[in-house]
């Protein structure tokens, strides 16, 4: 306890005045500052209390806050996750409805009005979906990936096109995790196409302007650059690539170095780099330590050439971007611009015209805008490019229109080499025994042929041309258009006609029962691009049913049967995440307890320590101010004598 001493010698009035109130002021303060602590309930009312415990403090607080927005996270993403999991609840009872209606319409003993009255559930059903699928939560389109602020799914002609994004919007749910909360409609409702397959190599050639990050290497998986050592038998230069960014930028760094007699260029076949000797030189190229420049630029030279020779690289694979020109293209051999090529969706169709195309864009662009529902990308190997149905309940076809530019992209929905097995949708072509096609030449004659043994297009043209034997009627493949024609040329003034023979369902399945107009019959693309899922399966049960057409009705349930897996699957995929999220939940609420305990330790006032302390505080100032008094009665005359 602080008080005034009472000893003091012969001093002065004022100093005994000075201490007396530097004494009492002290003890004022402290108690004014427990008293602000009693008020408040807070210890740290203020950084210089105590600044080791208040950046402890300040930093618990932080954490506190950050906590506040992943739980806000949390809740959103809980909510919506939730929302999607009781919605995929209503889709799978929607799903499995639809295959009971179905079941029970395939016998033979339900009427046609039975069917045409399931056809109108069948429509209900289909309109619930549609619902289902442009469910909002919050603002947020569940099905929508992450162009969530648009409906995901809408009425084209003939079918439903999916416009979402398949990304998944995603949230910050702790300082090092993400968790998405929305689903992928392709995911559940089906909406993209498998690619059109193709056969053409896209590959493009080299030139100066080839970005560094666009080639593959020679191992596939880029071209990461450091540093190379070139020599030329005499000397050698170290050249630093790591800052090229192109492939003119790694011939200019090469050929700046001064290693004498040795140019380095785009080799010939434009897609490799070549080091050439002026003269005697024995070209050498090795990596430093660590790199791999020299072996992905395809220059990688560790016995020294020959005297005098030309070092050409391997194939650097260049990639293709948004930037390489169709000119580029296959090698360097292009595509056909002039003719472009026919995309058919639906009761869509447009002729792809190319003829101001020049770059891999712009192409992409034609495609995309064509109001086709077709949907261009580059492929992920960047080699090619794939182009997708994104509406479901249409059939997608890509054909020539007059030219070769679908072949040399290799997106030709059918080609003469198209196996038979993979036509009207993986169901094949069904031969009859013997013969399965007859044809009627214009002269009255006929002839049968036997497709047994064919496997392609070209094989049934090959079987139609043997058979006829010269008489008058060719076989080809149509160059606009899609499937085969057939050009009758053994006059007569007649009719031309092709029918099945022996029952065989061949003619249908490859698309030869066309009307021929004039001489020629034309035959349909029947290996169409389609867009499998929950919308066109219910179209086409709607079709079997209001047709009496069993084998479609079970078709449709088939499809609907794996819908329903698939809904099934992102629903447990789902509540397992939901499942995570609460968890995450739980574990978040118990870090905030304990966090807030620490703070409460550091900050909130221990009220019987501060009482104690009070009490204490007023004892010592009464003693404070009962010492100064007897000090200021003090004089002079109290030290005499």
């Amino acid at each position: 306890m602080a008080i005034v001493p009472t000893g003091l010698a012969r001093v002065s009035s004022l100093l005994r005045s000075n201490t007396t109130s530097q004494s009492i002021t002290a003890v004022q303060q402290q108690l004014l500052e427990i008293q602000n602590e009693l008020a408040t309930g807070k210890h740290l009312t203020a950084p210089s209390v105590n600044p080791g415990d208040s950046v402890i403090a300040q930093q618990l607080r932080k954490s506190l806050e950050l906590n506040q927005s992943y739980a806000a996270n949390l809740k959103s993403a809980n909510s919506k996750l939730s929302e999607v999991d009781s919605t995929l609840a209503d889709l799978t009872d929607l799903l499995q409805q639809a295959q009971n209606i179905a079941s029970q319409n395939v016998g033979s003993d339900v009427t046609p009005d039975a069917r045409i009255a399931a056809a109108a559930v069948i429509d209900s059903i289909y309109s619930q979906a549609m619902s289902i699928a442009n469910k909002q939560s919050g603002g947020v389109y569940l099905f929508g990936g992450d162009r969530s602020t648009t409906a995901p799914y809408v009425d084209t002609a003939g079918g439903v096109q999916f416009v979402g994004g398949n990304n998944q919007l995603q949230n910050t749910v702790s300082d090092q995790q993400t968790s998405y909360f929305t689903v992928n409609g392709t995911g559940v409702f089906g909406a993209i196409s498998s690619q059109v397959q193709g056969t053409a190599n896209l590959t493009p050639t080299i030139t100066s302007t080839t970005r560094i990050d666009d080639l593959r290497g020679t191992s596939g998986g880029g071209v990461k650059l450091s540093s190379i050592v070139v020599g030329n038998g005499s000397t050698s230069a170290t050249v630093d690539l790591s800052g090229a960014k192109s492939i003119g930028d790694v011939v200019n760094l090469i050929n700046q170095a001064g290693v004498s007699g040795v140019t380095a260029s785009i080799a010939s076949n434009g897609h490799s780099l070549q080091l050439a000797a002026s003269g005697s030189e024995t070209i050498s190229v090795v990596d430093t330590a660590n790199g791999t420049s020299a072996y992905e630029l395809g220059i990688l030279q560790t016995t020294p050439a020959s005297a005098g020779a030309t070092v050409t690289g391997t194939n650097v694979n260049a990639g293709i971007t948004p930037l390489t020109t169709l000119a580029s293209l296959r090698d360097g051999a292009g595509i056909d611009t002039v003719n472009g090529f026919t995309i058919s969706n639906g009761g869509t169709s447009s002729v792809i015209d190319l003829s101001g195309a020049v770059t891999v864009e712009d192409l992409l662009n034609k495609i995309n805008s064509s109001n086709t529902g077709a949907r261009a990308e580059i492929n992920e190997s960047g080699t090619g490019i794939n182009v997708l149905n994104a509406t479901q309940g249409t059939d997608l076809r890509i054909s020539e229109n007059g030219g070769t530019t679908a072949s040399d992209m290799g997106l030709r929905s059918l080609t003469p080499s198209t196996a038979l097995a993979d036509l009207n949708g993986g169901k094949g072509v069904q031969f009859a025994a013997g013969n399965d096609i007859t044809i009627t030449r214009t002269d009255g004659t006929t002839f049968g042929v036997d497709l047994d043994g064919s496997v392609t297009i070209q094989d049934v043209i090959n079987k139609i041309n043997t058979a006829d034997g010269g008489n008058g009627t060719t076989a080809s493949f149509s160059t606009t258009g899609n499937g085969i024609a057939i050009t009758d040329t053994a006059g007569g003034g007649g009719s031309m006609a092709l029918s099945a023979a022996n029952y065989s369902n061949a003619p249908a399945d490859l698309g030869l029962l066309a009307t021929p107009v004039g001489n020629v019959l034309n035959g349909a693309d029947t290996n169409p691009i389609r867009s499998n899922g929950v919308f066109s399966n219910l179209a086409k049960l709607r079709a079997g049913l209001l047709s009496s057409d069993t084998a479609k009705i079970t078709e449709a349930a088939e499809g609907l049967a794996t819908d329903q897996g698939r809904v099934v699957i992102v629903r447990g995929t789902t509540g397992a995440k939901l499942q995570e999220l609460t968890n995450r939940t739980n574990r978040l609420e118990d870090q905030n307890v304990a966090t807030k305990s620490l703070l409460s330790d550091l900050e909130d006032t221990n009220y019987t320590e501060a009482i104690s302390k009070f009490q204490t505080l007023q004892t010592q100032l009464q003693a404070a101010m009962q010492a100064g008094a007897a000090q200021m009665r003090l004089s002079l005359l109290d030290f005499l004598g």
